[in-house]
């Protein structure tokens, strides 16, 4: 058996295996003992039809694909032994050449795992952004939880639609006096000033009576989603069925108590404001690690195989599948309502799956570099941690054991990226932002 080894593109290589007539023919009488089993000559018995008869009655290619299957895993596997190449998946193959007297030559070509030029890793340059936690961050936070423990209360004080009221009412949309379809409901709810229906409809439903009927005239946008409607002016029919407002709760210690374990609003305002820095200590951290280790691949020579980046795709669809479910979703649904496909999807998530395939290899060459090692007791402490709070710490532990290499090797990429963080020459910046900014991504990450 003769291996030789061609290198690609991307971290592809082809190997062209070689064996020769006698290796064949070890293939090709492993393949008649199993194919003698199932054929018939008349003459003989089933499974009793000598080598011979059988390759005259059938032709010798009666054994070639059972002989293939038979001699491929082994001359592929030789191959990656003989050339010390690390596939990260199965190859595909080709048999360029089968003779019973010449043997037979498999060209077998496959993804390999990637080889890192490791640019420089250690007193890079970066800039922190420190993020500093101001009283409208927390006030945000205090407004978003008032707004989720309101209530819509009906209102008995006047009859007349404001700004602001959440109204029930029934419409029916006509364009050159008919309707159109997707222009009609009952019973449908909307905050009037909430922007939810096209300019100018909400703003004609004030100052309309309950009970009444009255008329809404409106134009549909030139850029409006469905096409058919596009610039169309339109009359709606509608008729209010029913007046509420929000009653908005005070922020006073009765506020505290019914949202949280404090008895006091300053309690509550602490710990909001407590949660909030860790957040933002948290989001810093991760920022500049990203940052430093942007840097570092881009210092590196890295050729990520495809078949990697498919297999990570794979894996941030899967999440995302299960993000889309927990808004209530199907992702055929999701698909639906974004009028994309999967594909698009997949492709949408190809930048980032190779960022995150660049920064595994790029710290696991620093990991071997370095010589970063793991200890047991380190494992053993880390899964302490995972399974705290967990109602049955002792079968989440022992879930957990099986996962040991794979937690050595996290690990180690952790102590990696801490290695590169203590190097850094890093220089703060106080991180400005306006109080929109502030406020919605405090209560966004409050929230969570």
């Amino acid at each position: 058996m003769k291996t030789t080894l061609e290198k690609l593109e991307k971290s592809r290589v082809r190997l062209t295996v070689e064996l020769d007539a006698q290796e064949f023919e070890e293939g090709l009488a492993k393949a008649y003992t199993k194919v003698v089993k199932n054929v018939s000559v008349p003459g003989f018995r089933k499974g009793r039809v000598p080598r011979p008869i059988l390759e005259r009655t059938y032709g010798e290619q009666i054994l070639y694909e059972d002989a293939i299957d038979y001699l491929l895993p082994k001359a592929y596997q030789a191959g990656v032994e003989e050339t010390g190449i690390n596939p990260v998946e199965q190859p595909d193959v080709d048999i360029e050449k089968i003779d019973r007297n010449e043997g037979i030559v498999f060209k077998l070509e496959v993804d390999v795992y990637p080889t890192v030029e490791l640019g420089e890793y250690k007193e890079i340059e970066a800039e922190k952004e420190i993020e500093v936690i101001e009283d409208e961050d927390v006030e945000g936070v205090l407004k978003s939880l008032q707004e989720r423990h309101s209530e819509l209360v009906v209102v008995d004080s006047r009859n007349d639609v404001q700004k602001g009221d959440f109204v029930v009412f029934d419409f029916k949309g006509y364009i050159d006096d008919q309707p159109f379809q997707g222009g009609a409901a009952e019973d449908y709810t909307l905050e009037v000033g909430s922007g939810q229906f096209i300019p100018g409809f909400e703003d004609q439903l004030i100052g309309m009576k309950l009970d009444e009927e009255g008329e809404v005239k409106v134009t549909f946008p030139e850029d409006y989603h469905a096409e058919q409607l596009a610039g169309k002016e339109a009359v709606f029919k509608v008729k209010i069925k029913s007046l509420k407002e929000k009653m908005i709760p005070e922020l006073d210690d009765d506020f505290a108590k019914d949202v949280s374990e404090h008895e006091t609003l300053d309690e509550l305002k602490a710990e909001i404001k407590k949660d909030l820095e860790e957040q933002a200590t948290r989001r810093t951290k991760n920022k500049l690690e990203n940052t430093l280790l942007e840097k570092i691949i881009s210092n590196s020579s890295i050729e990520v195989p495809e078949a990697m980046i498919q297999r990570r795709i794979d894996a941030l669809m899967q999440d995302f599948a299960h993000r889309v479910l927990h808004l209530g979703l199907t992702i055929d649904q999701y698909l639906d309502m974004t009028q994309q496909n999967k594909e698009q999807i997949r492709e949408n998530f190809r930048e980032e799956a190779e960022r995150l395939i660049k920064a595994d290899l790029v710290l696991e060459e620093i990991v071997e570099k370095e010589g970063i090692t793991i200890e047991d007791e380190e494992i053993d402490s880390k899964i302490e941690e995972m399974v705290e709070g967990h109602p049955d710490p002792e079968a989440a532990t022992e879930q957990w054991q099986v996962h040991r290499e794979s937690i050595r090797l996290s690990l180690e990429k952790e102590k990696a990226l801490q290695l590169i963080v203590n190097s850094a020459v890093v220089t703060e910046k106080v991180l400005e932002k306006t109080t929109e900014e502030a406020t919605a991504e405090a209560t966004a990450e409050h929230e969570e």
